[in-house]
């Protein structure tokens, strides 16, 4: 029946206050009449012009931001004006979580507290590992243009540093009875020998190459790295296809230094004025 004007919404209203009068929700069994169907999101949306927090929700919603922050700051490529505003970003996020947590309650502060200070630890290890990388990036940038220039024993320094900024462990080794391993290499499960040779004129051929194979077995290496400030024969270049060898000529060096090294090694994007 077609239901019109006044007396359509007046029997309207009645069904609504009958229905919100009823004791039980008829979709579900066992709910009582306060149930109500819980929130997904419990926090608010973090504010970066918002001078304090004033919620519970408000404090999870920066600590949400902070998350992201550090992870994007500290994992990232970034340009120099990125890297700043989140600088900015999370220091200002730190700064209204610590005075929220000031003003809560003992059980709420010490529910916090554990995160906000993992997330400043975190953030203080990355700020630690980007500048120590930054560091050995421009040290490795030095010695790159002092190339060759460099004694054999620099050079093998030029090269653990090299890798060191690839996030190995490093343990220089060379001299006598080094096993054929200039270089010790560590990288969770994965174990690596280098040999370095600074050589100024010259190609690096096979049989230096099949000699180091040797030495990737005897030091039961899962692989080895062969560096050098020259260049490989094809022969060479053709054995190492076939076992576990890595080949590092003086361009691949140029390269490993201006873009494996991460964001130290990396011009920045913009003018320096910028």
């Amino acid at each position: 029946m077609e239901c019109l004007g006044p007396q359509c919404a007046a029997m309207l209203l009645e069904w609504i206050r009958t229905q919100s009068e009823s004791p039980t929700i008829s979709s579900g069994e066992g709910l009582g009449p306060q149930a109500r169907q819980g929130l997904l999101w419990k926090a608010a949306p973090y504010q970066e012009d918002a001078p304090a927090l004033t919620t519970t929700a408000e404090l999870e919603g920066a600590l949400e931001h902070l998350r992201y922050a550090v992870f994007r700051r500290f994992q990232n490529q970034l340009t120099r004006s990125e890297r700043s505003r989140l600088d900015n970003s999370i220091e200002n996020a730190f700064f209204k979580i610590d005075r929220y947590l000031l003003r809560t309650v003992e059980a709420e502060r010490a529910a916090h507290e554990s995160e906000v200070d993992r997330l400043r630890e975190e953030a203080r290890e990355g700020k630690e590992r980007v500048e120590r990388l930054r560091l050995q990036a421009r040290r490795a940038e030095l010695k790159l243009a002092q190339l060759t220039t460099l004694t054999p024993e620099t050079f093998e320094e030029f090269v653990g540093e090299l890798f060191e900024a690839m996030g190995y462990e490093v343990q220089q080794v060379g001299g006598s009875g080094d096993e054929g391993a200039d270089i010790r290499l560590r990288r969770g499960d994965l174990f690596a020998i280098v040999q370095c040779k600074y050589h100024k004129r010259g190609v690096v051929g096979s049989p230096e190459l099949q000699k180091f194979l040797g030495s990737v077995h005897h030091n039961h290496a899962h692989k080895g790295f062969f560096v050098t400030t020259s260049t490989f024969s094809l022969a060479a270049e053709k054995f190492a296809t076939d076992h576990p060898i890595e080949l590092v000529d003086g361009p691949r060096l140029v390269e490993l230094v201006t873009q494996a090294l991460g964001p130290g090694a990396r011009r920045e994007p913009e003018p320096s004025w910028f």
